[in-house]
């Protein structure tokens, strides 16, 4: 709703008392905001606190001698010890910038704090963790028995094994710096960097690392075998029926978990069930392993056809070549090569040929639970929400506990604006699968939309901690940072992303809107020039989610720099473009309009672009959704990720004075309120001329 009001005295009075009274308003509830958050992160200080956990987590509280069972968000104090059992894991959150995951066989303990400032330390005894850091530099030390690692705010991957009865300490350093030193010496270790310390000696640089060989037990791989087309005897399906259960209904990890301890797989096809499980808590290794014990002179066709499928899919997940580029003809085989497809990251194809994948193979298995949602997936990914909605309905219906599906239910509803619905879901999944980055991220933007930034930024922290490798996933913390006004964070994370995926066109996207907010308008442009690009290479599980919208919002978006950099002509061009590309996107006519109302004479002496002004904002406004957010043209910058705007009210307020006594003034009052938004907008102008009236007489 735009309400105009008539003389400039009017809106001149009307717009000051508006002002005085919102401005008092804001300035009080941000005072709240500031001391509520201050005495949150006080009281949350120096805990530790358990985010996730998946297999068997024991504890041995401070003063105890006996391992008991862990759970979820129990707090843990100097001189807890934990220890995680095989095809097993923990995320702590250290801090609300700090998460710290522990792979299997890993066993810690939580020390005291070294110093006033600091905070607590970490002894690992042995075993693998990756360090997500986003704290101040040194508050936080990590020791082992014949090492200490001192970190500055960074990301690395620690590795304590025993070798001939002597400790040996691998540090690789994902990002930032630390320094690895024991009483031989020191190593301080940058970006890309590996060092190796083993007791008696002074540390070591290696010759580097591979990211993703180190972090695969972070990767998140998605359940792709029908066990209709797995070839299990009667005795073996006996055997593991509880678990052939849980997997049915689409629970990876209570599946695993019910995999008889210590059982040796009897055939191949029951080979290709335990790798499906191993995948499922990022052992690709013991997978991998798994896979190559299978015989390759007597296995049966349908066997090898399923190790295909499975050997594609770790191939997807690490982005490396196609290891069976056969066509596929099970179901299974279809859906891994679905994803594959989509890692491939081809723009203009990859997208359409994961979506027809993935329906072939619900069509080839029409009970396929993990098929249907594969499917909503896509067709949520192409915006076509009824579809979707369908898809997902069979899924959930064939597979109930899929913590996927689950979570992309949360972002169906996040799209119609039931929030508080989608949290609902959100938290459904990560009751299933606590480490799934998608519901970390849904729920983090969902919070953010219900204005808790602070908590809503934290669960987007600890969706990038726990897969590490995902672009994309750093690209919402990255703008999440920026909406803080943390640009120092905000533009690393981008950086990162940008790293892990130059071809995902998120973070340029977020990178072009920082460096506006930063008046670095040419960097802007090159930015989103390259995500327009992009736009269809989105990377794997990169699903769109509805939180950007498609290329005809960038176009919009470039229209809007080029017209901040003082290229009008360029910038309503660039918008017509959007609004061609796709005519009933409402960003792109909002921003069409405001393109030309850069055009616009102030002195309404040329009317040409007075119409099509006028015109263009009103279809916007037609054709927004219900609680778009659409905001007055006054206001700078439009939000582009619906679910980063949320619930508030906001004053905008530009004043431009000339040296020959004119004025420019403008100011919007706006808010969002649910399904409800509105913006209220004054305009006023003064202008003296370039010199004063003259006589004219005749002679």
């Amino acid at each position: 709703m735009t309400l105009n009001f008539g003389g400039p005295n009017q809106n001149v009075k009307l717009f000051r008392a508006s002002f005085r009274f919102n401005l008092a308003v804001l300035i009080f509830t941000s005072l709240s905001a500031i001391v509520a958050r201050a005495a949150d992160r006080n009281s949350q200080a120096g805990e530790i606190r358990i985010l996730e956990i998946q297999g068997s987590v024991e504890l041995v509280p401070v003063g105890a001698k006996t391992w008991v069972l862990t759970q979820t968000n129990q707090v843990l104090r100097p001189g807890d010890r934990l220890r995680t059992g095989s095809n097993s894991r923990i995320a702590l959150r250290w801090s609300d910038q700090s998460v710290v995951p522990l792979g299997a066989l890993t066993e810690v303990e939580i020390l005291s704090p070294d110093r006033a400032d600091s905070l607590p330390g970490l002894q690992v005894v042995k075993g693998i963790l990756s360090f997500f850091h986003r704290d101040k530099p040194g508050r936080m030390r990590i020791l082992t028995r014949g090492a200490t690692a001192s970190v500055e705010g960074t990301e690395f991957v620690m590795e304590v094994v025993e070798v001939d009865g002597a400790e040996r300490v691998t540090l690789s350093v994902v990002d930032g710096k630390v320094k690895l030193s024991n009483a031989q010496g020191g190593v301080l270790l940058t970006t890309g960097q590996q060092a190796v310390a083993e007791q008696g000696q002074p540390p070591a640089r290696t010759a580097g690392f591979i990211a993703n060989n180190l972090l695969q037990w972070c990767f998140y791989y998605p359940g792709v075998l029908d066990l209709r087309e797995l070839p299990l005897t009667t005795e073996e399906e006996n055997t593991l029926s509880k678990s052939l259960a849980d997997y049915r209904s689409g629970d990876l990890l209570m599946a695993l978990a019910n995999y008889p301890a210590g059982r040796q797989p009897v055939s191949g096809a029951e080979r290709i069930y335990l790798a499906a499980l191993l995948l499922s808590v990022g052992e690709a290794a013991q997978a991998g392993t798994t896979l190559s014990a299978l015989s390759t002179d007597n296995v049966p066709v349908r066997v090898a056809q399923l190790a295909g499928a499975l050997r594609k899919l770790i191939a997807a997940v690490k982005r490396e070549p196609d290891p069976s580029p056969r066509k596929p003809e099970l179901a299974s085989e279809m859906l891994a090569a679905s994803y594959f497809e989509q890692s491939r990251a081809v723009a203009g194809s990859s997208l359409k040929t994961a979506l027809a994948l993935a329906r072939q193979a619900a069509a080839k298995s029409p009970e396929f639970g993990f098929a249907w949602e594969r499917v909503a997936e896509l067709e949520f990914s192409f915006g076509r929400t009824t579809d979707a909605e369908q898809a997902l309905g069979k899924s959930l219906a064939f597979a109930p506990r899929n913590a996927q599906a689950l979570a992309l239910q949360g972002f169906l509803l996040a799209a119609k604006n039931r929030r508080h619905e989608a949290i609902e879901w959100f938290d459904r999944a990560l009751a299933v699968d606590a480490a799934l980055g998608n519901a970390w991220l849904g729920r983090g933007l969902c919070r953010i939309h219900e204005g808790d930034a602070a908590g809503g930024r934290e669960d987007l922290l600890i969706a990038a901690a726990l897969e590490p490798q995902r672009a994309a996933l750093r690209s919402y913390l990255g703008k999440a940072f920026s909406d803080a006004g943390d640009a120092v964070h905000a533009e690393k994370e981008l950086q990162l992303a940008r790293a892990l995926d130059a071809n995902d066109p998120t973070s340029w996207l977020y990178s072009a809107l920082l460096h506006q907010q930063q008046n670095r308008i040419n960097e802007a442009i090159r930015d989103l020039e390259r995500s327009d690009e992009l736009n269809d290479n989105r990377s794997l599980f990169r699903s769109q989610l509805l939180l950007d919208q498609d290329r005809a919002v960038r176009g919009a978006n470039l229209a809007g720099i080029y017209r901040d950099a003082g290229m009008d002509d360029v910038s309503a061009r660039e918008a017509t473009r959007a609004v061609n590309y796709n005519y009933g996107n409402y960003s792109a006519h909002l921003f069409l309009a405001n393109s030309y109302n850069q055009l616009r004479d102030p002195q309404q002496i040329n009317l040409r672009y007075e119409t099509p002004w006028l015109s263009e904002y009103l279809l916007a406004n037609l054709m927004a959704p219900v609680g778009a957010g659409t905001l007055s043209q006054t206001v700078s910058q439009q939000e582009y990720s619906k679910l980063f705007e949320r619930d508030r009210f906001g004053v905008a307020l530009s004043t431009e004075y000339l040296s020959r006594g004119d004025w420019v003034q403008s100011g919007a009052q706006y808010g969002n309120v649910g399904n409800f938004g509105y913006a209220v907008d004054t305009f006023y102008r003064s202008e003296n001329g370039q010199r004063p009236p003259t006589t004219i007489r005749n002679n």
